[in-house]
């Protein structure tokens, strides 16, 4: 929270400075849920199902250290301020652990991975629960709200648009066959050389460019009794439950798209085209939603991204069954379409959901007492985790037990569609869910600025009750 109105905007480069730390973490982000499985499967030799039993495992150390690090955020009072020591610290944890996951020397182990993703986990803790709690405070007004978030996520785009094109650069250079495909060592390991050379320049610039706001001393709550109050957070518990089956789904699709590409849809190299040409119309669709989401209200404007892409999403069974067998030529341009469609929509979550937890995060400090960000912030994405984790370490074991072999191209009918499952159908019933929730979301704009006026006033009392105790 600001001492000014929360109506204040921040300078384009502020918004720059801001929004650009997340390219590094969206470079590498983006394989270790794409090309880590069928890298540490297919290219390293892997068992399937251990891969995803190790994702899992990994992923739920985050029960412990979000909640913990987002805590510690909110309490740390340093003349550095509160968010950039825990980003500080996450820089180098970030940078070791992708160069050791991308750029393995020699053979690998199970151990290895669990060892190393841990810490690539623990770094994405360290850093992005703070950096998200950092532009929640920065202002509080709701579309400038969704301007900071927008910002962040144009960025988070582009990172994403790195990550695609990255590894197809770096095989060519190194001469790598293309039948070795995007989840060789060559192609992934220019992430991991990309991360541990940008994270620390963009980490510099926010720094030096991007203030923190002051946060008035108040009272501190006990954890648990901390815990109580966000779970009795009406619009805090909508947006956790939604999450839950997004993350689900999500974690799930994602996990097995580069394997529906390969073995499925049959499209090989294009499959990597796709996923960029995503990302693209990610980049081409963001501000329309940054816009549409401040006129018709952030959950409102997610729910419709939501009900689009499904609808073009729900086409991919029929492309698969009824366009392949008469004209396989015709499925790239099909899921082309599909792509572009799901493309358009795809900023709105990641750009309203952040700014709809900013409005949350201001109910949350009126009813604790307490300014605690990041421990909102940390809280969701630990929950988030934890069924990521659940999503990908179910849909590869379910190939796995299915049938489906990641190295074989002789697949039975039953492991392919166990895996158009696990890719479309399945994502498809647990995003339905998702929209259904989040459509029950009470916060509109009204709402939050009757909250936030209330939130001022508090700390204006505050303040004046302080002054008079120091005279």
């Amino acid at each position: 929270m600001t001492e000014e109105k929360g109506e204040a905007r921040l300078t384009t480069w502020q918004l720059v400075a801001y929004g650009q730390l997340i390219v590094p973490l969206a470079v590498i982000g983006l394989p270790v849920a794409v090309y880590l499985p069928p890298f540490y499967s297919s290219t390293l030799g892997l068992d399937l199902a251990a891969v995803g039993f190790i994702l899992m495992l990994a992923r739920i150390s985050d029960v412990v250290t979000d909640p913990l690090i987002g805590r510690l955020s909110d309490r740390t009072r340093t003349r550095f301020g509160r968010r950039r020591p825990w980003i500080l610290v996450g820089v180098p944890v970030m940078v070791v652990s992708a160069l050791m996951l991308f750029v393995p020397p020699g053979e690998v182990s199970n151990l290895y991975l669990l060892i190393w993703i841990s810490a690539i986990y623990l770094g994405y803790t360290l850093i992005t629960i703070p950096y998200g709690a950092w532009g929640a405070e920065l202002s509080g007004d709701y579309r400038e709200r969704n301007r900071i978030t927008g910002s962040r996520e144009m960025f988070l785009l582009a990172g994403l648009l790195i990550a695609i094109t990255a590894p197809i650069i770096g095989a060519y250079w190194s001469g790598s066959p293309a039948e070795e495909g995007a989840a060789s060592r060559s192609a992934v390991g220019v992430l991991g050389w990309l991360t541990a050379i940008m994270l620390p320049i963009c980490a510099l610039i926010v720094f030096t460019s991007v203030p923190e706001p002051h946060i008035h001393e108040t009272k501190t709550i006990p954890f648990r009794r901390g815990l109580r109050v966000a779970m009795k957070n009406g619009p805090f518990r909508i947006i956790l439950l939604s999450s839950i089956f997004g993350a689900l789904a999500g974690s799930i699709n994602v996990g097995v798209v580069i394997f529906f590409y390969d073995h499925v849809a049959e499209i090989g190299q294009a499959g990597t085209v796709l996923i960029f040409v995503l990302f693209v119309a990610g980049v081409v669709g963001s501000p329309f939603w940054v816009w549409f989401g401040g006129r018709v209200g952030k959950h409102k404007a997610i729910a419709s991204a939501g009900i689009v892409s499904m609808f073009v999403f729900a086409l991919v069974p029929a492309v698969i069954y009824l366009v392949k067998p008469v004209a396989p030529e015709a499925v790239i341009w099909c899921l082309l379409f599909i792509t572009v469609v799901q493309g358009l929509a795809l900023g709105a979550s990641p750009i309203l959901g952040p700014s709809i937890m900013a409005d949350v995060v201001d109910l949350d400090t009126i009813k604790s007492g307490e300014p605690r960000a990041a421990f909102m912030f940390a809280f969701l994405g630990m929950v988030r985790k934890i069924f990521e984790a659940v999503g990908v370490g179910l849909a590869l074991p379910i190939l796995a037990w299915a049938g489906f072999s990641a190295q074989s191209r002789e697949n039975s009918p039953e492991a392919l569609f166990a895996l158009l499952a696990m890719y479309c159908m399945v994502p498809l019933v647990l995003w339905l869910i998702s929209i259904v929730i989040i459509l029950r979301y009470p916060i509109t704009r009204e709402r939050q600025a009757r909250l936030r006026a209330a939130l001022e006033r508090r700390i204006a009392r505050h303040t004046a009750l302080r002054r008079m105790m120091a005279d």
